[in-house]
This record gives structure tokens, C-alpha cells and sequence, in this order.
């Protein structure tokens, strides 16, 4: 050993460990990113809420209406 206690490459050990981290955590941003670009229809939303009873079947068939009415 020379007298700072690291020798060669030992020393540039943690810029590997940092290039790891920032590798994965690019990785993991990516996915996000890809995976919160999928948009849902807004009749697809619609089905979810009544489904999870946010709104009643009145307010549900007056909505879908409404949609299909400005897809035309």
C-alpha cells in the first residue's frame, strides 16, 4: 500500500458504484416515463369511476352520451 491506504483502480471504486446507481435510476425513469405516457379514453375513465362507484348509473349514461355525441 502507498501512504493514502488505496492503490490503482481500489480508489475510483465508488465512481463504478455511482455509474451503477445512475444507470438503474435512468433505467427506472424511463419505464416511468414510458409506462405514464399510456393515455386512457375519456369513456375509459368514465367505465373506471362508475366501476368504483364515483358516480350512479343516471350520471353515468348522461356522460356516456354526452362523449359519443362529440365523437360524431
Amino acid at each position: 500500500m502507498n501512504g493514502m491506504g488505496m492503490s490503482g483502480m481500489g480508489a475510483l471504486w465508488p465512481l463504478f458504484v455511482l455509474f451503477w446507481i445512475l444507470l438503474i435510476a435512468g433505467v427506472v425513469v424511463v419505464i416511468g416515463w414510458l409506462l405514464r405516457g399510456k393515455t386512457d379514453s375519456p369513456l375509459e375513465i368514465l367505465r373506471r369511476r362508475y366501476a368504483r362507484g364515483e358516480i350512479d348509473q343516471e350520471t353515468y349514461t348522461r356522460m356516456r352520451r354526452e362523449l359519443r355525441e362529440d365523437d360524431r
